[in-house]
């Protein structure tokens, strides 16, 4: 099957729908093409992912020449090619510490093995020095850096992992179930603490990079594996107080990803205001819209799909999303979690061809 694609009139469309939700006086549906550090590595056959995340002059390197051969198939350059540290994560505030390994992505251990080691953990949390923690002098050296050689000033803040995953990598995914069940005091002082820390982490990003948040977006996979009630006392309460914080205003940004089957927790979503969510493939998109109908939906392609699925099996997905709720506008097509890794750029270039063939409103 041929797929003949534009891609200069492709993208001067994505610009003109982008950002127009709720509105059919667009081109077409905009998407979104969510390719991450699991799909170079695998795109790009790198050989040791170690050096891959700790010799950023190899990471641009590598990045450059991935973009080069996507930028040829598809018209984008996804991947930054001036990779400077960054600061301290949210996780390593409450004891977690990144490893690397051949062959994958960098991995967060928890800190926590036992209560007694949260306990102490969020009593070390309490007195820390926050800023000296998180802000790193290599970051910024790396800023001065990218400010004076190429006029960047990067903005951080405004979005993190969730409470749920958040909560497995710092006590580990079965450590964080048992603890909610079985030490819930305890885990009501880590949600509280996280709510509190999380806050004042932004803040100091944002007065780094010199700028004001308004809006907020989630990333927190493992909240699926939280029953309602559980979700109700230990992560809902964390995202009200943040988004209190930070998108106040009915207008403000609030936003969910979530890769998982957690249908069961859109209820709550809609009452916290998401206003956009990627939810798992196994929740199909008039789900959502029927549970959150004031939510802009981002999906809802099964990454499967797209990685191993033949093109008319690619094109019956953009289409079943299109039909099923694109009429209204509150639809960017993309897939229900990030781009597989494996996935070729010749069955990406389907997907968009899809879109621009089958998902229009005007011209």
């Amino acid at each position: 099957m041929t797929c003949d694609l534009d891609l200069e009139r492709f993208w001067r469309e994505e610009r003109e729908s982008g950002g127009k939700h709720w509105r059919t006086d667009k081109p077409r549906v905009p998407i979104g093409l969510a390719l991450d550090d699991h799909w170079i590595i695998e795109e790009m056959q790198i050989p040791s992912t170690v050096r891959y995340y700790t010799d950023l002059a190899y990471q641009a390197e590598v990045n450059r020449a991935c973009n080069d051969r996507v930028q040829e198939a598809i018209g984008i350059r996804p991947f930054g090619e001036h990779p400077i540290p960054g600061p301290r994560r949210i996780e390593e505030v409450f004891g977690s510490y990144i490893v690397h390994t051949e062959g994958g992505t960098p991995w967060l251990e928890p800190g926590a093995r036992t209560p007694e080691d949260l306990e102490r953990i969020l009593d070390r949390v309490e007195e820390m020095d926050l800023r000296e923690f998180v802000v790193r002098p290599e970051w910024l050296e790396g800023r001065a850096m990218l400010k004076e050689r190429f006029g960047v000033e990067g903005r951080a803040g405004g979005g993190s992992r969730g409470p749920a995953t958040v909560g497995t990598s710092v006590c580990g995914t079965e450590n964080y179930l048992m603890w909610l069940m079985d030490y819930p005091d305890t885990m009501r002082r880590f949600r509280d603490l996280f709510a509190e820390k999380l806050i004042e982490h932004n803040k100091i990003l944002a007065e780094v990079t010199n700028h004001t948040i308004r809006g907020y977006g989630w990333l927190d996979d493992n909240c699926a594996l939280l029953s309602p009630g559980l979700y109700r006392e230990f992560c809902y309460p964390v995202l009200e107080r943040v988004f209190d914080t930070f998108c106040p205003d009915p207008e403000d940004w609030r936003f969910q990803h979530s890769d998982s089957a957690m249908g069961h927790l859109m209820p709550m979503l809609h009452e916290l205001g998401l206003k956009g969510a990627n939810f798992g493939p196994t929740v199909a998109a008039e789900q959502i819209r029927k549970a959150m109908p004031n939510t802009v939906i981002f999906g809802q392609v099964p990454p499967m799909t797209l990685r191993n699925g033949s093109p008319e099996d690619i094109i019956a997905a953009v289409r079943r999303d299109f039909d099923a709720v694109g009429a209204d506008g509150g639809l960017l097509l993309t897939t229900a979690g990030s781009i597989s890794a494996g996935t070729s750029v010749e069955n990406i270039r389907v997907f968009m061809w899809a879109v621009d063939r089958h998902c229009r409103y005007n011209g």
